[in-house]
């Protein structure tokens, strides 16, 4: 005989079960848009714009950032960045347009590169210049161009697209993601 304790038991685990399923799935990502090739893409109240640059053996730090990140590393804060990639540094460029009445923060952890195999790759920040993106508060009506590289087995032929996925960090008003080819595109 099944006694009433086990059966509330499984009961309330399948509760739980449906529960958190139904509030996950209410911050699961919705809509996913994809562009081609130099085509401006909408995440969100941002209009990308992102085009492949080049691909780089090595991207200088300046002064100023290896000055800082001595300081950061002595107090233990950071590890710190590579000059020299173990692959490549592939670069993308973009242009962000906040669309939106309310400030938008953008950091190098919302872009993704993926290959034709769906190996994603994550940002790089190097701290090679004033223009490559770590973190920007977006203002309203306002555009910013930035630059990014990930560090990739780089390979001529292969077909490339950026992954724009919102996070916590920014553009978490939204439930889209986008995905742009940038490089090889058919």
């Amino acid at each position: 005989m099944i006694r009433i304790g086990g059966i509330l038991a499984v009961a309330i685990i399948i509760g739980s079960i449906g529960i958190a399923f139904y509030f996950y799935s209410q911050e699961t990502y919705r809509d996913v848009v994809v562009s081609d090739l130099n085509e401006a893409t909408m995440v969100g109240d941002v209009k990308f714009d992102i085009h492949y640059v080049a691909n780089y053996e090595i991207l200088e730090k300046t002064k100023e950032f290896t000055d800082f990140e001595r300081t950061q590393i002595e107090q233990g804060l950071t590890e710190g960045t590579s000059e020299t990639p173990e692959g490549t540094y592939f670069q993308i460029q973009i242009t962000a347009e906040n669309k939106g009445n309310e400030t938008t923060t953008l950091t190098g952890g919302q872009f993704h590169l993926y290959d034709d195999k769906n190996t994603r790759y994550g940002a790089s920040f190097v701290g090679y210049g004033a223009d490559e993106l770590s973190m920007i508060d977006l203002e309203p009506n306002n555009a910013v161009t930035v630059t990014t590289q990930f560090d990739i087995p780089y390979e001529e032929e292969m077909k490339y697209k950026v992954g724009i996925v919102p996070n916590r960090f920014g553009l978490q008003e939204t439930q889209e993601i986008a995905f742009i080819c940038i490089k090889n595109c058919e």
